[in-house]
């Protein structure tokens, strides 16, 4: 199985090493006490994208839409775009994706991907993440 705690350490050894972890996802130790204080803004500043869906899966995705003030902009077959309106900022743009691979216990995690600002469909931002153009993006297998 995988390591998974949310209150502790996942696993930890009588010297005083553990290891902390969330559904598999190795985290910091603190950051597991402070899920509970979570806020819309806390979730979007965070830049690592693990982290980040961690968060999300925590404080839940349409919580987190509902008071972020986040608005679909976009659904194709890549995903939903997503745009939050930032007062004095750009907007934070992401796109809702579904991992294809199945996990082990038959789930499919869902990612939010950060793209730029200039993105308008969810087919630009999966394919910006890859570096290509939206045109160009044609996956023949997804992993």
């Amino acid at each position: 199985g995988r390591l998974d705690r949310g209150d502790g350490p996942a696993l930890a050894f009588p010297d005083g090493f553990a290891l902390y972890a969330w559904r598999g996802m190795p985290v910091p130790a603190e950051f597991l006490g402070r899920l509970g204080e979570l806020t819309p803004d806390r979730i979007r500043t965070e830049e690592n994208a693990e982290l980040r869906r961690v968060m999300l899966e925590h404080y839940g995705y349409e919580r987190y839409l509902e008071e972020s003030g986040a608005q679909p902009v976009h659904r194709d077959e890549t995903g939903v775009l997503w745009r939050i309106a930032l007062d004095g900022d750009e907007p934070v743009v992401m796109v809702e994706v579904v991992n294809s691979t199945p996990e082990p216990d038959g789930t499919h995690r869902t990612y939010w991907l950060r793209v730029p600002p200039r993105v308008r469909t969810a087919r630009e931002g999966v394919a910006w993440t890859f570096g290509v153009d939206a045109d160009a993006y044609h996956p023949e297998r997804e992993t």
